[in-house]
């Protein structure tokens, strides 16, 4: 493969991206691909080497969020939050959630992920199959987002259509997009206003009732933050809990030894993580001319920085193709981003992927993935799945 001939909306691409991350690291670090039907950037670049991603995301000032960070969208047709902006106000509103996305309210969410995770095996354990995502992956993230924000279980089926209309598709601004956006927007607004003076304790009402002097966030401020936890918390945990159901299917002997050994599995998480990188790249928008490798990004170009093809880089991880929960650099990848960006809720993620894991493999012990009927939607921004069929001996009281 001398060109690497990368499309990241392409299907062909979706399954396995990383033979083109390797050729595009080691022929062409900065690669540009033409948007034919584009909407809004004719073209784009792509850092793929974990140096220049690393630097890229440490250089806000450079690769500017303000425009938005989805591949050729107009991002005046979203709702503002944190990801498409830049300091100052990225920062204000930054110290606002992480200020109330307290490490107590994160740890208290174990057993509710644990009890939903249970919960929803207990609909198919004697069974014999189930699928990942559907019947799983789907579904703990945005359980666990209603009970962090206080929001009705009954509502989660909401939830799911409006993640996957705005970020499940290659057009982030269909018409599908932006009437879930206009849903959202009524949904979150209503909340915000309710809570307003409740005497609550999940996080929104925190958020809107303990502002510190001169915060006055407004209603669709707040609304902005919801949207923000909905969007991101639901769509990237999911896919990864699917993606390492998946994974441990093809990897028994880890999967085995993740039973025997229950200290292996913060070592094998961060694994699992760089091995599946459930974010595969997010773009950012130069705001002077920069050489990188001798190629010059014109100043107002889009780029798109791939956290995936980081965390397989041979420069930085032996055997990068290789699942090694012995892997030395474990923590070393860029999964949640890097810089001012660096995802708030990698906790509850973390959290999330662990103890849907550990459940599954206590209860279920072994599975197979029926490889022919997995369908994948979706690389960039996430990995996303729509299916996938899995077998296990049935397991009876």
């Amino acid at each position: 493969m001398s060109d690497p001939e990368f499309d990241p909306f392409d299907p062909k691409c979706f399954a396995d991206p990383f033979p083109y991350y390797k050729v595009m690291r080691d022929k062409h670090p900065v690669y540009k691909r033409e948007i034919p039907d584009y909407r809004v950037w004719p073209h784009y670049w792509m850092l793929s080497r974990a140096e220049d991603v690393n630097a890229a995301l440490s250089d806000w000032k450079t690769y500017s969020s303000a425009r938005g960070v989805l591949l050729d969208t107009d991002v005046s047709l979203l709702p503002p939050n944190m990801f498409n902006m830049d300091p100052p106000r990225h920062d204000e509103l930054r110290s606002i959630l992480s200020r109330n996305l307290t490490q107590r309210r994160i740890s208290e969410l174990e057993p509710h992920i644990k009890h939903y995770a249970n919960d929803l095996i207990d609909k198919f354990i004697d069974t014999g199959s189930f699928d990942a995502q559907r019947d799983f992956g789907h579904l703990i993230p945005t359980l666990t987002m209603c009970h962090l924000m206080d929001l009705p279980s009954s509502d989660h089926e909401k939830f799911l259509r409006w993640n996957l209309d705005t970020l499940g598709g290659a057009d982030f601004t269909s018409d599908a997009a932006l009437s879930a956006y206009g849903e959202m927007a009524g949904y979150w607004e209503g909340l915000v206003a309710d809570r307003r003076g409740s005497g609550h304790t999940d996080l929104i009402s925190q958020i809107v009732n303990h502002q510190l002097p001169g915060e006055d966030l407004s209603d669709a401020e707040v609304a902005g933050f919801c949207s923000l936890l909905h969007d991101a918390a639901q769509n990237t945990t999911m896919n990864m809990i699917t993606h390492s159901v998946m994974a441990l299917g093809r990897l028994p002997e880890s999967r085995r030894r993740l039973v025997a050994d229950p200290d292996a599995w913060d070592r094998g998480v961060e694994e699992l993580l760089r091995y599946i990188s459930p974010v595969q790249g997010l773009a950012r928008v130069t705001t002077r001319d920069v050489e990188v490798h001798g190629v010059t990004i014109p100043e107002g170009d889009q780029v798109l920085i791939l956290y995936g093809a980081a965390n397989y880089d041979e420069r930085v991880f032996e055997n990068p193709a290789e699942f090694d929960l012995d892997r030395g650099n474990v923590k070393a990848h860029w999964v949640f981003g890097h810089g001012i960006h660096f995802c708030l809720g990698n906790a509850i993620a973390r959290l999330e992927i662990k103890v849907s894991l550990q459940a599954l493999l206590e209860r279920l012990g072994d599975w197979e993935i029926d490889e022919d009927k997995v369908h994948l939607n979706q690389l960039v921004p996430t990995r996303g799945v729509a299916s996938a069929p899995a077998t296990f001996d049935p397991v009876t009281a």
